[in-house]
């Protein structure tokens, strides 16, 4: 099993790909381009090789073994495996070939990487390919004017003069228009400063009564036959931070004190698990309208 086609996938995905105690495929992004011929060149990623970046960062190892549903060691047996036919391929002098990435050759003891162009690394540019086109010549020809174009260009000089000096006009107008309204509103103020109101026959206040929406669900903190007793209940709640009532009186005609009221089951429910960790375990639910 040969490492190319996982190189191949994590380059789109990664920067860095590093073949552990080999060498690792870099990638970098370039910008759209077009040349002086019109060929247009969509942004694209280009692939180097750095055989001093050996460390093993499992990203190659954890893809291999997701993708074939082996272990992280097992994956790692197999790269070890190809590093080594790699290093053969050096003491050989044999180029090492990763298709549709690039060659490994070794000459005079130095790495040399040559990057396969056919394949564009960037997600952003799948599918995209360079284009060529043609350049746009343009005939500049000189256009006289007609002596109706003439007349017609001073008309409209005309009417421009004639609205600026109508515009100015108007304006001079709404100036004395303001003035005249401040003087009339400062008159009025001054007027009505010196009434006086009186309403002999005031309307009655309106008293509304806003019912309070507390919810039908209540954990219930106790009930009490004396009703003292359960407003002093309600007030140690409320010391503890709930948002303790009164609920009214049972069929027995016990007082009854909830920690807190919920709109809905769920809600109470949430609550009572925390109450009966933390205050009382025998907190109970009752689902009851509150007039």
């Amino acid at each position: 099993m040969n490492l190319d086609k996982y190189i191949e996938d994590l380059l789109y995905r990664n920067e860095c790909v590093v073949i552990p105690d080999f060498g690792a495929f870099i990638t970098s992004i370039n910008s759209a381009n077009i040349n002086s011929e019109g060929i247009f060149t969509p942004p694209s990623k280009s692939v180097s090789f750095n055989k001093k970046i050996k460390k093993n960062d499992g990203i190659l190892a954890t893809y291999i073994a997701d993708l074939n549903n082996i272990s992280f060691d097992e994956a790692m047996k197999l790269i070890k495996l190809n590093v080594s036919n790699f290093n053969n391929d050096i003491l050989n002098k044999k180029d090492i070939v990763f298709k549709k990435v690039g060659v490994i050759s070794f000459k005079n003891e130095v790495t040399e990487f040559s990057s396969y162009n056919s394949v564009n690394y960037l997600k952003k540019s799948y599918g995209l390919s360079s284009v060529s086109s043609s350049s746009i010549k343009r005939n500049k020809k000189k256009v006289a004017f007609s002596s109706f174009s003439k007349y017609a260009a001073a008309l409209i000089i005309g009417l421009v003069i004639s609205s600026l000096v109508y515009n100015n006009e108007l304006n001079k107008t709404a100036q004395k228009n303001i003035i005249a309204y401040q003087q009339a509103d400062l008159l009025i103020e001054k007027e009505i400063q010196k009434a006086t109101f009186v309403i002999e026959n005031p309307l009655p206040l309106v008293k509304m009564i806003v019912k309070e929406n507390i919810g039908a669900f209540h954990v219930v903190a106790g009930s009490f036959s004396i009703e003292e007793n359960s407003f002093t209940r309600v007030n140690q709640l409320k010391n503890k931070g709930y948002k303790a009532r009164k609920i009214g009186q049972n069929k027995y005609g016990l007082y009854q004190v909830a920690y807190s009221s919920f709109q809905t089951r769920a809600e109470a429910d949430i609550a009572l698990e925390q109450i009966r960790v933390l205050d009382n375990q025998a907190a109970w639910i009752l689902n009851k309208e509150i007039n």
